[in-house]
């Protein structure tokens, strides 16, 4: 039985003398050592559970010292008799649902439902976990965040963040962004246009609360973030929405007559596309010119793999029109629940001011913590880190993509981040998709939610880097191929004419293939008659690879030295008069044009 009771978690992060003490403690309390009755000896106990004496010594001289255990002279170890003193004791009632309190009725009415994760709780559970925002244990600077949780738990320290500083935020981590986190963005801001929030949602909360009403016109991307359409809904804000283009939202569908705009310009949520630095200027321009406030969500900004940074909105705005909005979740761990607004002085003091009717200030333990971990330059060290991880997971995705799935997806052009907006082959439906993909163990996000207005493409779906390793990214993919061509709907594809012998040899010798990646990426092959080929990709040709071809029987071969992951395939070779076609085994790998020299 008490093997049983005492069920131990071999999970590394909690000592076995910890969860023996909490084990004793519910048994205490949960009354199978009842109060006054003699507890088992510490070599009984430690024989039954399987540890050693001296965790069972050790829990036992704890609980003593708590107050859960007395022990006599040459009599044991007993439960304190007093232990429920201060225990107010239980009415008792029957309970049944006639007699329940009726809340729907007595709160508010509310026209929204906060969303539920797209993906479950135990995601951690399957193979492939293709979803953003989640915890990476093997990113997060453990030794770093423990030295810098233990020197705020110097006398000095806790003297300073333990007092009561009113509705202020920690002097010192305001001074860490101020002079380290923000001119990373090019934004130079005093310390009266900084506010501490718990995480950038509330930092959007406080925003809508001070922003929004039933006259205020909010216009946001489309797709877009349902976190500030649900706090527009909520605030009885009307709504319009603006559509994405290959470098942000599209300026000529924001409205005339609005009044505050949403946009995610480092990577849109949730296509991922950075928004370029003429859009950025021209973006302040409008604003200037039609008079509207711009909520700058810098989702993602130091994860930029292909050029510098572009600039926040924030740092060109010289009427103070700009909100600026950003998280150190995201980065670290989202469970931190840290963040920061920057705006001018007066729109900070209110929001501190209505902050402090939900709460004074966040944990300020906490902020001394991050302040800390900022002074010491750990925070740029775990960004670098983290952006040589992405950024090889993320190529590694783009790799995988346009390896197995080439000819029928197309995803949004993108200078890096996390995720990927997929436009998956016609007839796919991405609910019945994620649902199958789920069986598979791949987990994959759908992208309904992203959606207010009526037109919901379902074709559409989303893959993440963060929540999974470099190493199953590709056999993921590779999985998720197979999904796709059992599901998709081409009927009997036709692929042109099949070329064999002396015409395919004739046709493969000094030839050039023009196509575009999955990414949007030009890229241009040449086969020579000698049997090398020479390739080119990206809009500079910034990509270049070599390798050889050959031909056995009616199979073309090729092999490249870094492409493809350098694997030798062979492929049947279908032409009409502008396409070539590469198939295997009866399936459509890639297509592209050609050109004969």
């Amino acid at each position: 039985m008490l093997q049983h009771l005492f069920t131990f978690d071999d999970d590394g992060t909690t000592s076995l003398q910890r969860q023996l003490q909490s084990k004793l403690i519910e048994a205490i309390l949960g009354g199978y050592f009842v109060a006054g009755s003699r507890m088992p000896s510490s070599r009984k106990l430690a024989e039954t559970l399987g540890v050693s004496r001296n965790t069972v010594v050790a829990a036992y001289e704890q609980l003593a010292d708590e107050g859960y255990l007395v022990s006599r002279e040459r009599s044991g170890i007993f439960v304190n008799e007093h232990v429920f003193d201060e225990h107010a004791e239980a009415a008792r009632i029957e309970i049944s649902d006639e007699t329940q309190f009726d809340w729907q009725t007595a709160c508010n009415p509310t026209s929204i439902e906060t969303s539920q994760p797209a993906y479950p709780d135990n995601w951690e559970d399957y193979r492939y976990p293709f979803i953003d925002g989640q915890y990476d244990q093997s990113l997060f600077p453990l030794n770093q965040w423990r030295e810098c949780s233990r020197l705020s738990l110097n006398v000095d320290e806790i003297r300073s963040w333990a007092r009561d500083s009113g509705y202020q935020d920690d002097a010192s981590l305001i001074h860490e962004i101020r002079t380290k986190v923000l001119p990373r963005r090019g934004i130079q801001a005093h310390a009266d246009e900084i506010l501490v929030t718990l995480g950038s949602q509330q930092a959007l909360y406080l925003v809508s609360r001070l922003l929004m009403n039933t006259t205020t016109l909010l216009t946001m991307e489309e797709p877009g973030y349902q976190g500030i359409r649900q706090l527009a809904q909520h605030n009885l804000c009307p709504i319009r929405f603006a559509g994405i283009e290959k470098d942000g939202i599209a300026l000529h569908e924001i409205s005339p007559q609005t009044q505050l705009l949403y946009v995610t310009p480092s990577h849109q949520v949730p296509t991922a596309v950075t928004m370029s630095r003429e859009k950025r200027e021209a973006l302040i321009a409008l604003a200037n010119r039609d008079d509207f406030i711009v909520i700058e969500d810098d989702y993602e900004s130091e994860a930029n793999f292909i050029s510098n940074p572009n600039p926040a909105l924030k740092s060109l705005d010289f009427q103070g029109r700009v909100v600026y909005i950003s998280s150190f979740s995201k980065a670290l761990a989202p469970g931190l629940r840290l963040g920061f607004m920057v705006a001018s002085p007066e729109l900070v003091r209110r929001a501190r001011q209505l902050r402090a009717l939900m709460l004074r200030h966040p944990p300020a333990n906490n902020q001394r913590i991050m302040a800390l971990f900022l002074s010491l330059g750990y925070y740029d060290m775990t960004m670098r880190r983290l952006y040589q991880a992405t950024n090889e997971r993320w190529q590694e995705l783009r790799e995988a993509l346009n390896h197995y799935l080439g000819p029928y997806i197309v995803t949004s052009e993108t200078m890096g981040g996390s995720t990927c907006w997929v436009k998956g082959p016609p007839g796919l439906n991405s609910q019945k998709f994620v649902a199958a993909a789920a069986e598979k163990g791949i987990l994959i996000e759908p992208v309904d939610r992203f959606y207010g207005g009526h037109d919901r493409p379902e074709c559409y779906f989303r893959l993440g880097v963060r929540s999974l390793p470099k190493e199953k990214i590709r056999p993921g993919v590779e999985e998720l191929a197979k999904l796709i061509d059992d599901i998709r709907a081409d009927g009997d594809p036709s692929f042109g004419q099949h070329l064999k012998g002396d015409k395919l040899k004739r046709f493969l010798s000094n030839v050039t293939f023009t196509g575009y990646t999955v990414f949007g990426d030009p890229y241009r092959i040449t086969l020579f008659a000698d049997g090398k080929m020479e390739g080119v990709e990206g809009h500079n040709d910034e990509k270049q690879d070599t390798g050889t071809w050959w031909l056995k029987g009616n199979t073309w071969y090729r092999q490249w030295q870094s492409w493809s992951y350098g694997e030798l395939l062979g492929f049947d070779i279908f032409i009409t008069d502008t396409r070539i076609h590469w198939v295997r085994d009866g399936k459509l790998v890639d297509a592209a044009n050609y050109n004969k020299t």
